[in-house]
C-alpha cells in the first residue's frame, strides 16, 4: 500500500517505505524527522529517502482514508 516496489524492498524496509511515502505525500521533513526521532535531515536523505511510485487505487483510497 505504500507504493514501494515489493520485489525490490522487503518487510525490513517498512520504516523507509513509511517515511518515503510521507515525503511523497508532502508531509514536511521536520514532521517526518520528529516522528522518526531523527535530529539530522541527512539521516533521512542518506538511508531512508526511497523512490515512491504513486498509484491511485479507488478501493484502497476509500478503505484507508
Amino acid at each position: 500500500m505504500s507504493s514501494v516496489d515489493t520485489d525490490k524492498y522487503s518487510a525490513g524496509n517498512v520504516r523507509p517505505a513509511a517515511v518515503s511515502k510521507a515525503k511523497a505525500m508532502a508531509v514536511p521533513i521536520k514532521h517526518i524527522m520528529a516522528k522518526a526521532g531523527w535530529s539530522r535531515e541527512a539521516t533521512f536523505a542518506k538511508y531512508y529517502n526511497k523512490e515512491i511510485i504513486l498509484v491511485h487505487d479507488l478501493f484502497q483510497d476509500a478503505v484507508l482514508h
